[in-house]
């Protein structure tokens, strides 16, 4: 079952299209297969590398097509994410992808009022699948919003239902993640989560519970032993947390422990902003750039 819900979607994806990607601070063998596997599959018309040249050149190896991918030099990370957002804005790019520069610092420069994308509200959502599941999931907001609000978490909600729109014909299941079902002030995360359901009780694209612990809202084996008396019964696709630290432990428990097939990026810009970490493998950058040309679909 490994690789299926991203090879279905490598497979709608069109090909010979005109997207082309430009990759703040490029050094990096991951980000670099991952931009040569999809120019060979032709799902992207071409690249542009921004950081060293010596120190790129090397990792294409010596038959990269030189008319699809092109150089820009810069040294530092602020030089090279400002020429990556005006390679974008004046239409030489339309997909940022993030090399090995820091994500607060790509943040900024995504989100910045004079010189940045135009963008909506931002959220990073992280997409994968897990073992014994045949569907993608979504999580977030592992990078972007530190301690959302009731407010946030109903635009992230948004946001991942979008996305998951593109992915799947299902009305996602969604689970506000917290330590346990009880609402208690003593855990501020239930009272937030409470609330935010409440918000979407009217709602019929989606169902949204919670409080919710992440046991309950992915094994019907414990939902069951539980008796939790939910609609999601295991079977949530959307994964909301109550702060960042939350949803980034669990995005890198996703990566490091349990090796899930996943990618990740930043929704709510007119471009598709690809973020996965700086520390992912070849195959989750390649994923997430599959999950930014997704939202052309």
């Amino acid at each position: 079952m490994a690789n299926k819900v991203f090879q279905e979607l490598e497979a709608k994806l069109p090909k010979n299209t005109n997207h082309r990607v430009v990759v703040p601070l490029a050094a990096n063998e991951a980000v670099i297969t991952a931009i040569k596997e999809a120019l060979e599959k032709k799902l992207i018309s071409g690249a542009e590398l921004i950081g060293i040249k010596s120190e790129i050149e090397p990792l294409l190896g010596s038959n990269y097509d030189s008319e699809k991918i092109s150089f820009i030099e810069a040294e530092s990370e602020k030089e090279a994410l400002s020429i990556a957002v005006n390679e974008v804005k004046n239409k030489k790019a339309d997909i940022l992808m993030k090399g090995m520069c820091q994500s607060a610092s790509l943040i900024k420069a995504v989100l910045d009022k004079q010189n940045g994308l135009e963008h909506g509200f931002m959220s990073h959502l992280t997409c994968f699948q897990l073992p014994d599941k045949e569907n993608i999931s979504i999580l977030t907001d592992p990078a972007v919003n530190i301690a959302p609000d009731e407010d946030t978490i109903v635009k992230e909600i948004d946001n991942a239902a979008d996305f998951f729109k593109k992915l799947s014909s299902k009305a996602p299941m969604v689970a506000l993640l917290a330590a346990n079902e009880k609402v208690s002030d003593k855990m501020p995360s239930t009272k937030l989560a409470e609330a935010v359901t409440k918000r979407f009780s009217d709602r019929t694209d989606l169902t949204v519970e919670g409080p919710v612990a992440f046991d309950l809202a992915v094994s019907s084996k414990s939902a069951q032993i539980k008796k939790y008396k939910g609609k999601l019964n295991g079977d949530a696709d959307l994964f909301i947390a109550p702060r960042i630290e939350t949803a980034n432990a669990l995005y890198k428990s996703l990566q490091h422990y349990i090796h899930a097939d996943m990618g990740g990026l930043l929704y709510g810009a007119n471009i598709p902003v690809i973020h996965p970490s700086r520390s992912d493998n070849t195959k989750t950058k390649y994923y997430s750039l599959l999950l930014g040309l997704a939202t052309y679909l």
